[in-house]
């Protein structure tokens, strides 16, 4: 029975991540830019002070100071809270989802609801654009002149290519008070950074960590030590991670099928990477790029990678959901850690099955890759001001909806360790339509394949770093114009 509700567990975590594909294939044209708006909200405090030189590194949310101020800049507008603004001169606002909220999600549903409380009934229009076509209606909209005043979007699918091709505008002047806070932390806002300006609101709990859930009793049944008591040990390593998707993977009844998974057959490869900060392909600061192709550990990388196909070969053909899965890798929903009778009425947390970061090479803390949805307010916004307030009562109701929940469905200490892993967080940058002439994925195929790691770094690193060297080409050339 419980091995059953994991595999529910699992499949309902499939079927959900298979949903959440990109923001859809559309015209790339861009539209021509509309002028900023110069409405200003009403508020108390001055904005967070922008950066004025350059860094090696992107700059971390974390550094940023909400409450410094500025007395001697005149022209320096005030600001106050989102959730604070007691009156709007336009409450009026259209937000373009990909689904309409009605009873479909209930966080979004309430922070409408309590945005029309305080600033009139049917100020906020939902425009239900459908899956996959965020782009396309974006596109159109900005074209006509006639843009939302927020959009649901998907960072690993459209960040940062729709800032580059000014789709979206700059969220810094509205959050200065509110980054940082329980609704808008700081490591979810900065994975939306781009030349020291931030783009999407977003909170840990709006975005998705990639993690591994396990099945304890079959680790115990075995006489292995759970991934969790190797993570507390800083023993949560790739080497230890292979070792039990080999060993877990087998033919349980002995009729030559596999029916019984180390790792379940449906994650990402380039999330060990992230999580291991083994990433070919990094932005470096203001929007430019750096190859990492002679980093020695891609080699690793692609070693580790040709070593998990090969355990993951051995079942080619079956339907892995059909068997029992030791770990699975997915965007974990608190959810899934339930434990539910047989009608699904929830019972409390399911002391069967747990969490731990994603293994690392050397067992050194892990980053967490997260799918990182948000809300951005399109380029040209009639009425910026109502969207980020809209998008901050959404992330407040978000962030206390999340809390609730997760007392139902998980521990003290997996409530503290999924907050831990949320404040080392890394946005998946995989698609190679993210950065214009930028392949990210060189490689992993051949390394699934088996080609050896270094004939695959000699055959695509000087390839990598001339992409990369066009492409900042093109930023520094685009900067001057």
């Amino acid at each position: 029975m419980k091995k059953k509700a994991l595999l529910s567990t699992a499949l309902s975590a499939a079927l959900l991540t298979g949903m959440l594909t990109g923001c859809g294939n559309g015209n790339d044209t861009d539209p021509t830019p509309t002028p900023q708006p110069t409405s200003q909200p009403q508020a108390t405090s001055t904005p967070e002070p922008t950066k004025g030189e350059d860094v090696p590194e992107p700059t971390k949310a974390e550094d940023a100071n909400p409450d410094d101020s500025n007395p001697d800049d005149a022209n320096a507008p005030a600001y106050q809270s989102l959730l604070e603004i007691d009156h709007l001169d336009n409450p009026n606002v259209v937000f373009d989802h990909y689904w309409n909220p009605d009873g479909r999600d209930s966080f979004e549903m309430a922070a409408i609801r309590r945005y029309e409380e305080k600033y009139g009934e049917g100020t906020v229009t939902v425009n239900a654009i459908g899956w996959n076509k965020g782009i396309e209606t974006m596109q159109q909209n900005l074209a006509a002149g006639t843009p939302s005043d927020l959009i649901f979007t998907e960072g690993n699918a459209c960040f940062p290519s729709y800032v580059t091709k000014n789709y979206f505008q700059p969220i810094t002047e509205f959050i200065a008070q509110d980054l940082g806070s329980d609704f808008m932390d700081a490591a979810s806002m900065a994975n939306f950074q781009y030349c020291d300006e931030y783009y999407v609101f977003t909170n840990s709990a709006r975005t998705k960590p990639y993690l591994v859930s396990y099945y304890i009793p079959m680790f115990e049944e075995n006489g292995l030590e759970t991934p969790g008591e190797l993570y507390a040990r800083g023993e949560w390593t790739w080497d230890k991670f292979i070792e039990y998707c080999d060993l877990l993977t087998v033919d349980t009844d002995g009729d030559g099928v596999i029916d019984q998974w180390g790792l379940g057959p449906r994650y990402k490869l380039q999330n060990f990477a992230y999580a291991s900060g083994i990433i070919g392909i990094k932005e470096s600061g203001n929007g430019f790029l750096q190859s990492n192709w002679e980093d020695e550990n891609m080699l690793k990388y692609f070693e580790f990678i040709t070593q998990l196909e090969t355990i993951q070969a051995r079942a080619e053909g079956n339907n892995g959901w059909l068997g029992i899965g030791a770990m699975y890798i997915e965007a974990i929903n608190h959810e899934q850690l339930a434990n539910r009778d047989d009608n699904g009425v929830i019972l409390g947390n399911n002391t069967d099955t747990s969490f731990v970061p994603l293994p690392t090479m050397d067992g050194s803390k892990a980053m967490t890759p997260v799918w990182d949805n948000g809300y951005a307010i399109p380029n040209g916004s009639k009425n910026p001001l109502a969207g980020a307030v809209l998008a901050a009562m959404i992330l407040d109701e978000y962030s206390k909806g999340l809390k609730a929940e997760q007392e139902l469905y998980m521990t003290p200490e997996e409530i503290a360790l999924y907050y831990e892993c949320m404040a080392n967080s890394i946005p998946q940058r995989k698609n190679n339509d993210l950065y214009e002439g930028v392949t990210m994925d060189y490689g992993e195929a051949e390394a699934m394949a088996g080609t050896p790691a270094a004939t695959i770094v000699d055959t695509y690193k000087n390839v990598v770093k001339s992409e990369v060297q066009a492409y900042n080409d093109k930023l520094v050339e685009k900067m001057g114009q």
